[in-house]
């Protein structure tokens, strides 16, 4: 599906670049093919950093898709701001700040609902808990 996004949102931006003439549709028409591109990008890229450096607790998909659909947004966001010459180095830090905060934030809740999974545990049992009986070795008529 990344390999999906990246193919049409690149393949796009560069059609809207090379054919279109600029005018509304075609620019916002270029917004979301680099909103494709940028997300489908970033999903193998954001899959390795999460798997090199959150090696004991990898997180789910949702929160990879949440983490590449970020990086689509800034990059989105930056170039718009360029497009219309307002974009500053400082104003580039300062979103990616911004974002990176609210991913921080994010994750942190997310670690403090985190419990673990018992379910599993109750599976491998076959749904209850062992049984044990009180019957001393060698005495056949406890069963009786």
């Amino acid at each position: 599906m990344a390999g999906l996004f990246t193919l049409i949102g690149w393949s796009g931006a560069v059609a809207v670049v090379l054919l279109a003439l600029p005018f509304l549709f075609p620019r916002w028409l270029f917004f979301f093919s680099l909103f494709l591109a940028f997300a489908g990008t970033a999903v193998p890229l954001i899959w390795y950093l999460n798997r090199r450096f959150t090696p004991s607790r990898f997180p789910s998909e949702g929160i990879m898709i949440r983490e590449a659909l970020e990086v689509a947004s800034l990059g989105v966001f930056l170039i718009w701001l360029q497009a219309g010459r307002l974009f500053t180095a400082f104003l580039g830090w300062a979103f990616f700040a911004a974002f990176l905060a609210v991913e921080l934030l994010l994750r942190l809740y997310e670690y403090s609902r985190w419990s673990p999974d018992t379910s599993a545990d109750e599976t491998r049992s076959g749904g209850n808990p062992p049984q044990t009986e009180s019957v001393p070795p060698g005495d056949s008529s406890a069963g009786e």
